[in-house]
């Protein structure tokens, strides 16, 4: 059986008048695609948040764009760019692409849904998908994982195609989506180990017609890639290192259990319980009921990431939306399962209580329901007082010698600074410690000598005489707290110092 050839397993009785047309699908699909972005979008326009200070560093980012950045590849920062540049630098703007690209990323799953099964499992599979708890929080915030799951599940779109129906169009798809979805993030390389595990337990056949067709997708990628390569190689590897230490696979001492178990419980929080059991399900009935071609296809790129990443997490660490990946192909492969089984009803109730999470979350987020949430459940404090602390700096700069700029001593702290503050008519800096920059702002905008004269630090840690010892004098002038939620509250040290020395 090749690739391409009729689906036996969900042969269907013929068309009746009461059955729901492929187009109709699309269009269902595209229409509750758009009304829940409007609505993340609408959201965002009212939400009090103030941003994630990825999301603020990421932002700064953009009003200099690069084909890399320090810790990540450019396409993040080329979003936002693209999002401010319309609407503006209100956080909403910042944030627009989030919601916009889970949108399209909906489509397209619609669209690999109905060219694997049919199009009521893309319809399905991309209201799920549009309301997974993982993406019921990224529909909101602007990050990496963004435009990465919609180039991810892009290039699955068109790899079924070159494998299925060989085409140059599909194709040149492939590599513009590999090779953008690589410079979304680096984690899009794992779409090559899935495709690796399909060329082994998938069928052999269609390999020699499908070959010059990857190829041709390897050639347009690789001219996409290539352009953040060489910003690596003129920056010390800059990325690809931090990306490896990220890792920390040299640091893990031995596997850790219960991390690893911690990782894989969180998934069920990422994916959704009914979901991620009726995949497992599936995977343990593999050898009762053998998966056909289509579900190999799936479990290639559901499957291997998401073990990669518990094994991670008990080497040494994985935050929860790193597998996020897996759950494109996994999200499809449970509905077309159920769909082909005839038991469809987990997906009823699994799509209800999705909608329901949705809708809380997204009016939490809007301002519209004003609870204090305790602290062990609240997940936004991190996007709280900011807005706050940059007033407090506004504040005393007016008792602040003339010509003094103002310098954190901490990434996140800098880049919440520079976005609230991003109005100011005075410098901004970091203040470095010993060692090597450790992110893209001591790499740029470090303080030095001809603008460390007078500098007013806002420093999370009292203990810095890393920092201090570079200048001829330091006082320390008062001490800050600001709320970031119930029993949440961030304390700063306000130094003033002067006559910078280096070292």
């Amino acid at each position: 059986m090749t690739m391409a050839e009729p689906k036996p397993a969900l042969r269907r009785a013929p068309a009746t008048p009461l059955e729901i047309p492929p187009r109709t699908w699309l269009v269902w699909t595209i229409s509750i695609n758009l009304f829940i972005a409007f609505t993340r979008v609408l959201a965002l326009r009212n939400s009090p948040l103030d941003l994630l200070p990825d999301e603020a560093q990421y932002w700064s980012w953009s009003r200099h764009l690069a084909f890399g950045y320090f810790s990540k590849p450019p396409v993040i920062a080329w979003l936002i760019a693209a999002t401010t540049a319309v609407v503006g630098n209100d956080e909403w703007g910042v944030r627009l692409g989030a919601p916009l690209f889970h949108a399209a990323t909906g489509i397209v799953v619609a669209f690999l849904g109905r060219a694997i099964y049919s199009a009521r499992v893309g319809f399905f599979a991309a209201l799920l998908y549009a309301t997974l708890p993982g993406v019921i929080f990224s529909g909101l915030v602007i990050s990496t994982d963004v435009p990465l799951l919609f180039f991810w599940a892009l290039a699955l779109l068109a790899i079924w195609q070159v494998w299925s129906e060989p085409d140059w169009r599909w194709a040149i798809t492939l590599g513009i989506a590999f090779g953008l979805g690589f410079l979304a993030k680096y984690a899009m390389g794992y779409f090559l180990l899935g495709f690796a595990i399909f060329l082994v337990i998938g069928p052999h056949g269609p390999l020699k017609a499908a070959s010059r067709y990857l190829l041709l997708a390897a050639i347009v990628a690789a001219a996409i890639i290539a352009p953040n390569v060489i910003w690596n190689a003129s920056h010390g590897w800059a990325t690809v290192g931090h990306t490896a230490a990220n890792a920390n696979w040299g640091q893990g001492g031995g596997l850790h259990l219960f991390e690893a178990a911690n990782f894989a419980v969180a998934q069920f929080g990422v994916f959704g319980p009914i979901l991620l059991l009726a995949l497992i399900a599936r995977l343990v009935l593999w050898r009762r009921s053998p998966p056909n071609p289509r579900e190999r296809f799936l479990f290639s790129f559901a499957i291997p990431v998401l073990t990669l990443m518990i094994l991670q997490s008990g080497i040494s660490r994985a935050h929860a939306n790193w597998a996020a990946v897996s759950y494109i192909a996994g999200t499809v492969l449970v509905v077309g399962w159920l769909d082909g089984i005839n038991r469809f009803w987990p997906i009823r109730l699994s799509l209800v209580l999705q909608l329901l999470l949705f809708g809380a979350f997204t009016t939490y987020f809007a301002g519209a329901i004003n609870i204090t949430l305790p602290k062990p459940i609240d997940m936004f404090h991190q996007m709280r007082g900011w807005h706050s602390l940059s007033q407090l700096v506004l504040h005393r700069l007016d008792s602040a010698p003339d010509g003094s700029i103002v310098a954190a001593d901490d990434r996140e702290v800098m880049a919440e600074l520079d976005y609230y503050l991003r109005y100011r008519n005075f410098p901004l800096a970091i203040a470095t410690g010993n060692g090597p920059p450790g992110n893209q702002y001591e790499l740029e905008n470090p303080i030095t000598a001809a603008n460390g004269s007078h500098v007013l630090l806002i420093a999370r840690f009292s203990d810095r005489s890393d920092i201090l010892d570079k200048f001829s004098d330091h006082k320390l002038t008062e001490e800050w707290t600001v709320s970031a939620g119930q029993g949440r509250r961030r304390g700063y040290f306000i130094y003033e110092l002067s006559g910078f020395r280096g070292g």
